[in-house]
């Protein structure tokens, strides 16, 4: 009897080889020849059985069903022919072979009768839903991702440490070289007992912490950056506290599985006709306290993101608002009410200046009113949608019969903010200095002569005189 048993196992092992292999006519030889001399075995009808389904071809598919069958009949609860039998149905045209794949459904619920929680129930019920197989009720099972993220936080809550979880979970491996879900799951705690990877085992033991954590940082990010006047792209570090997750989800567990997948065919075993028990146990389905819990952080992200793209845009679209009062003197010179060179700079203001709802302004210092000592004009209003270059577009605007540019510099704008440039350049021989301003809620330019001031000299002059004509509202409370 003992021999027997080998010569079946010998042949079973042949036929595996050549199936391994593609030789998919020999395998099919092997295993008929073992069949007929040993009799019934369920791994030598699997083994035909698969070695005709990988012709992929209708005639050669109702072969691998006979076998099936036939396997069945004298094993009925083998898991394995079962599995393979169900995949077949389902893969198959429910047009063309209306029988056979309704038997896929019912044969999928035999095995999660059978086995509740193994690898071969949740394979078949995952492909029954993907295929639109309406006889598989209840729960829809856990993905393979989550299957294995709950083996191996179960195992490394029992474990005392990871190397010892990985080697208890290799030595149940070794016992059961069939199944796929402890060699994934072998090979997770192997690459998680890895160096430098603590803080992955961390995520894998406490995911609810984890993610709480997580959200948090990203709630807290989301309101900092209108909160500290942080550019937009600030944004991007709630990505920080998930690229753990990216590690972990994205390559360590993807390649745990592949390597699983590509370990050398499992000798067979020997269960004698028994139907083979989950060496693991079954993933539960999501409880409420996870459920509120991912809920309640999806809420809050939502609410933050909100929060913040509606206060950065009242932030962006915010302006300060001035009040626009010039004094009698500035820098010694007495302000003009009169003359040729007010007259023409009133009548000379833009009404395209950047900015729609905008208000004016002209004054002029100086004894001659014929040649003013400083002019200022510009404007007051919304100009927060101004391009960054407005300054530059505005100073090179300049286009007077004589004008001719010497050179131009940027230039502190002072407390009021915004940006500055400044120009020297000669009018019908004159030298002269220009310095144009623009924030969000103004803009304008003080010309005045050039008698040797150096660019700080300079710009500090133009400060002056934008500072002594605009006057913040502070009860606006508008930000710049």
């Amino acid at each position: 009897m003992q021999a027997e048993h080998e010569e079946a196992m010998s042949a079973y092992a042949e036929a595996e080889r050549d199936l391994q292999a593609g030789r998919l006519a020999d395998a099919r030889n092997s295993a008929r020849s073992a069949l007929a001399t040993h009799g019934p075995d369920a791994r030598l009808s699997l083994i035909l059985g698969r070695a005709h389904m990988a012709e992929d071809d209708d005639d050669h598919d109702d072969r691998a069903e006979a076998a099936y069958r036939e396997g069945l009949d004298s094993f009925p609860d083998d898991l394995d022919l079962l599995t393979a039998y169900a995949e077949l149905c389902l893969a198959s045209d429910y047009l063309e072979r209306p029988s056979r794949h309704r038997r896929g459904p019912e044969l999928a619920l035999r095995v999660r009768e059978l086995a509740p929680g193994s690898q071969q129930a949740l394979r078949l019920e995952q492909r029954a839903r993907r295929g639109g197989s309406l006889g598989i009720k209840g729960p829809r099972p856990p993905s393979p991702q989550r299957t294995q993220l709950y083996d191996a936080r179960l195992a490394l809550s029992t474990a005392g440490d990871p190397r010892s979880a990985a080697v208890r979970a290799g030595a149940q491996a070794l016992a059961h070289p069939g199944d796929d879900r402890l060699a994934v799951l072998t090979e997770t705690l192997t690459a998680l007992t890895r160096p430098g990877r603590a803080p992955l085992r961390w995520t894998v033991r406490a995911p609810l912490t984890t993610a709480l954590l997580r959200g948090a940082w990203c709630v807290a990010v989301l309101l900092a950056v209108p909160a500290l006047h942080l550019p937009g792209w600030a944004r991007l570090a709630v990505l920080v506290p998930s690229l753990p997750a990216l590690a972990l989800r994205g390559s360590l567990l993807r390649r745990a599985r592949a390597r699983a997948a590509a370990r050398p065919p499992a000798p067979p075993e020997d269960t004698s006709g028994a139907p083979a028990s989950p060496s693991l146990p079954p993933v539960p389905a999501y409880r409420r306290r996870e459920l509120a819990t991912g809920g309640a952080i999806l809420v809050c992200l939502v609410a933050a993101s909100t929060i913040s793209g509606i206060w950065s845009y009242r932030q962006y679209t915010a302006y300060p608002h001035y009040t626009v009062a010039a004094p009698e003197h500035v820098r010694g010179f007495a302000r003009q009410h009169g003359g040729s060179t007010l007259e023409r700079l009133e009548g000379a203001m833009d009404p395209d200046v950047p900015g729609g709802n905008w208000h004016p302004y002209v004054y002029t210092y100086g004894a001659d009113p014929e040649h003013p000592a400083i002019a200022v004009w510009g404007a007051t209003g919304d100009f927060h949608d101004a391009p960054s270059n407005a300054v530059r577009d505005l100073q090179e605007s300049i286009d007077e019969p004589g004008f001719t540019p010497r050179s131009n510099w940027n230039a502190d704008p002072g407390r009021l903010g915004g940006t500055m440039r400044c120009m020297a350049y000669e009018a019908q021989g004159v030298p002269m200095l220009n310095c144009v301003w623009l924030d969000k809620g103004s803009m304008g330019t003080v010309c005045f002569g050039d008698e040797g001031q150096d660019h700080e000299a300079t710009a500090a002059l133009a400060r002056s005189v934008r500072e002594a004509v605009m006057h913040r509202d502070a009860t606006a409370g508008a930000e710049a």
